[in-house]
């Protein structure tokens, strides 16, 4: 069983206050996992003790059932790694979809984690380079590179891997809606013309379970900060110059970014800042229902809300989507948006007209 308050007293990282480019992100988060989060996850699990950073590392990312073991206890457990989970100033982070010190979210990282598994499941069991499209393993993970993203799909990897990258790439986004290792094999054994299901190689086929609810916050991927002012983009600087919470500045960031603004065109300083405090205060259905629900980006995800702040107006939006709220409504405002197919790859322009008709009914 896991030790309860062990770990997160005696771990730190390195602090870092540049802004860190993709590749060295992608070291120092690898770095992170093999040293201060393999030494939390040993102190928490007597079973990992004598298990060394890299080898714990890489015995975790080859096994389906280990690291979605380990993932769910750092659902669990998520105080235990409090001293990694703060941002560029240092304060705590309690959302999956606020940029970290390293400039990605968990949720960033998750996926990033998920993929690593995939590459490295893909390798193993279809053969050559993953990183090479010319090879079994690299078709099917640039196939399934883009759809790679939830902590919850790290047990039907093993199914995934048999499938035909013809039926991947006809499916597209639609695989996020199959969260059932059975129905998985089924697609495959009937896309492939055989009689029963395929062996899916480390995992028997049982239901994952469904993603964890989120605690504060929003959705997927981090946006580039760009605001619009009199029809001129400002420059990075002049938006971080908004201070608030780490929900508030996450919102702000996704509201300013070119393509948000390109579809919602530009507010009042006044304006924005009732807006983001808004969305910073939605509930938790608001969360599960739209933002993991229909697999919405973080752009997409400020396009639909502030399309539905805008057609309630702050008092009716507040009452539906804020907290405590109403979450049957807010079921009922995601179903509509789901009979209208509304995914990550719905357009932007698009989802305006959508959630403005999903939300009147």
């Amino acid at each position: 069983m896991p030790r309860d308050d062990v770990a997160s007293k005696r771990v730190t990282v390195g602090r870092t206050d540049k802004v860190l480019g993709h590749g060295d992100a992608i070291r120092f988060i690898n770095e992170t996992l093999k040293g201060p989060v393999a030494e939390i996850f040993r102190a928490l699990v007597p079973a990992f003790g004598d298990i060394a950073g890299p080898d714990f590392y890489d015995t975790v990312m080859a096994s389906s059932e280990l690291l979605h073991g380990c993932i769910l206890i750092f659902r669990r457990h998520r105080d235990q790694f409090r001293s990694l989970l703060v941002d560029a100033r240092g304060r705590p982070v309690n959302d999956d979809f606020v940029q970290l010190r390293c400039g990605r979210s968990v949720h960033d990282i998750i996926a990033m984690i998920v993929r690593t598994h995939a590459k490295r499941h893909f390798k193993e069991t279809l053969g050559g380079d993953p990183n090479d499209p010319k090879s079994r393993a690299g078709r099917m993970y640039q196939a399934m590179n883009e759809y790679l993203i939830h902590d919850w799909q790290v047990p039907l990897v093993p199914h995934y891997a048999p499938m035909p990258v013809e039926k991947v790439l006809e499916m597209g986004p639609r695989i996020l809606d199959v969260r059932e290792a059975e129905l998985l094999d089924a697609i495959t054994a009937a896309a492939s013309g055989w009689s029963s299901p395929p062996p899916s190689h480390g995992l028997p086929a049982t239901r994952p379970p469904l993603p964890p609810r989120f605690e504060v916050g929003a959705p997927a991927q981090s946006a580039t900060v760009v605001a619009r002012r009199g029809g001129a983009f400002m420059p990075v600087a002049s938006v971080q110059s908004f201070s608030g919470t780490p929900q508030e500045e996450f919102w702000w960031e996704a509201m300013t970014d070119k393509k948000a603004v390109e579809v919602l065109g530009s507010r009042s300083g006044h304006e924005m800042r009732e807006m983001v405090a808004a969305l910073a205060g939605v509930n938790e259905t608001v969360r599960s229902e739209l933002f993991a629900g229909l697999s919405l980006s973080t752009v997409q995800a400020a396009v639909c809300l502030s399309t539905a702040y805008r057609v309630m107006g702050r008092n009716v939006f507040n009452q539906v989507f804020g907290m405590p709220g109403k979450a049957q409504m807010v079921e009922a405002v995601a179903g509509r948006m789901r009979k209208r197919n509304v995914n990550s790859r719905t357009e932007l322009k698009a989802l305006v007209g959508l959630t403005e008709g999903a939300v009147r009914g």
